[in-house]
């Protein structure tokens, strides 16, 4: 890539700029609307925060993308699937961990859970035998 190349960039047009900026916004008011009523949490919505700052990074200075294009040397439709993939990607290995963690805590909670059950087995079962125990006369007492 010679220099000249670089310095050819295609005009972007209003429509370049409008709507990934409009997108970019819907994003993030979609997403601070979804903490707001308790529907997303703040760590999984840092992702979607991201992806919307790129975009609108994008928006405001496309000639950017061009020069990634350039840089990658591929076309314009490449660097928005290779952006889309790297996005999904990030997204589910976050979600993955999430998983992992959300896993360990449910055998862990799962574990305490059957401890405290056979305490309270062992306890009320002792009690009965207790109880049954004042019922009956013990061989001591005559």
């Amino acid at each position: 890539m010679n220099p000249q190349e670089l310095t050819q960039s295609p005009d972007f047009t209003l429509v370049h700029r409008i709507i990934p900026a409009i997108v970019a916004v819907i994003i993030v008011v979609a997403v601070v609307e979804l903490i707001r009523r308790r529907k997303l949490r703040e760590e999984y919505a840092m992702l979607w925060l991201l992806a919307s700052a790129v975009l609108l990074i994008f928006a405001v200075y496309p000639k950017l993308l061009w020069l990634l294009q350039k840089w990658l040397g591929v076309f314009y439709l490449t660097i928005m699937v290779l952006g889309s993939f790297f996005f999904l990607l990030l997204l589910t290995l976050r979600l993955g961990i999430s998983i992992s963690r959300l896993t360990d805590d449910s055998r862990q909670i799962a574990q305490r859970l059957s401890l405290l059950e056979r305490k309270i087995e062992k306890f009320t079962g002792s009690q009965t035998d207790d109880s049954n125990d004042k019922d009956e006369p013990s061989p001591h007492s005559a």
